[in-house]
């Protein structure tokens, strides 16, 4: 995995779910390192983890996929891109709740409950833009 940090942590996952960790870990250390309270870095690994687990798996996608996390005084603003064949468009958006005995399908509910607001666009590709209000903001 590739990433620079300066105000704001910019990686290239590559196609490999074994990426993931490497990622958390790197988006812990800025987001660590902006000062932001462990319980928000917390649900913001969740929702990220949960994006670019869905992008490996389900994108189709031969190129990396893109994340952007800032960290600013009053939120957290988390970009994940793919070049795949985008969302199935039986997908409800915003998710519904999940069936208690399905064996899968939770990450975009998880996504769109961890988070203060989600956009998903696609064309070329999935675009999801997750942001993080920060409660409160941070000094």
């Amino acid at each position: 995995m590739q990433g620079t940090i300066n105000d704001e942590l910019r990686c290239s996952v590559p196609m490999d779910i074994c990426s993931l960790a490497d990622l958390r870990w790197c988006a812990w250390s800025y987001l660590a390192a902006a000062e932001v309270a462990s319980g928000m870095i917390e649900d913001v690994l969740i929702a990220l983890h949960e994006a670019v687990a869905n992008a490996l798996m389900h994108s189709g996608a031969s190129t990396a996929v893109a994340v952007r996390v800032k960290a600013t005084r009053e939120a957290v603003v988390i970009e994940v891109a793919d070049r795949g064949r985008g969302i199935d468009p039986v997908v409800a958006i915003p998710p519904r709740p999940p069936s208690l005995a399905a064996e899968g399908g939770r990450g975009l509910f998880m996504i769109w409950s961890l988070m203060s607001s989600v956009t998903l666009t696609h064309g070329g590709g999935t675009h999801l833009l997750m942001v993080k209000e920060l409660f409160p903001p941070r000094t």
